[in-house]
């Protein structure tokens, strides 16, 4: 579903209209475009947050990227942390060049479970930590390499701006309605339209439960993960 389109009135913004007031071809101006653009944009972010939730095998991307969630940079000799880049949400993966050339995939690690020479120590890195909005690879490389860092990281959506007409949000068409029934349901809620608000929030809950079950089964050739739930103190009686 496109962001806006005045000819065919199948656009988001025209499904907002539809869904408040029962008319999409006309515009409603009580409901600006700004509005408009920052609520979807709102719950267009709630849509990433599901989308994670829902998938953790097949880690998803916005489809208008024009590039993967995948960045280079050089690596320099002494150099002790690289900048995390302002879109990554999640880091998957490190890799570092070796002093062979090599890619080698990084360890994670907590920095507090390093001692102090181990923090200081140079070489070939084998792990790595974070802190604040860098990664740091231990040990600190004694040498340099031409793109020797790769990160791998997961990002948001792309937001729209309320010039935007044709672009369209980046995941199944199927279920791009959650974003204009959740733009309504914005609107519903601050103008106190309390029929409107119950209708929306139930349509809205529907999708999103459909489109967590069709991106959690996405990866039927992958096994799913188990984990030991961890048992109560109380059922030790302590």
């Amino acid at each position: 579903m496109k962001f806006s389109d005045a000819s065919t009135f199948q656009g988001l913004i025209q499904d907002i209209d539809f869904l408040l007031f029962g008319d999409g071809e006309t515009f409603n101006t009580e409901y600006s475009l700004a509005d408009r653009t920052r609520n979807i944009n709102i719950v267009w972010d709630e849509a990433v947050v599901e989308l994670y939730k829902a998938d953790p095998n097949w880690n998803w991307d916005d489809t208008t990227n024009t590039d993967l969630p995948c960045a280079t940079t050089d690596l320099i000799a002494s150099q002790d942390h690289y900048s995390i880049l302002d879109s990554a949400l999640v880091i998957h993966e490190v890799r570092i060049k070796d002093s062979n050339g090599e890619m080698v995939t990084l360890t994670p690690a907590l920095r507090r479970e390093f001692t102090d020479s181990e923090l200081q120590a140079t070489g070939s890195p084998n792990k790595f930590f974070k802190l604040g909005n860098a990664i740091f690879p231990l040990p600190i490389p004694d040498y340099g390499a031409s793109e020797g860092v790769e990160i791998e990281f997961q990002r948001g959506g792309n937001h729209f701006v309320s010039a935007d007409t044709t672009k369209e949000p980046g995941f199944n068409p199927q279920f791009h309605q959650f974003l204009s029934i959740g733009a309504a349901l914005r609107y519903a809620i601050a103008n106190g339209m309390k029929e409107k608000i119950a209708q929306l929030r139930a349509d809205k809950e529907m999708i999103r439960t459909a489109m967590a079950e069709y991106y959690n089964r996405r990866s039927p050739d992958e096994r799913p993960k188990f984990r030991l739930k961890r048992p109560s103190v109380r059922s030790y009686g302590l």
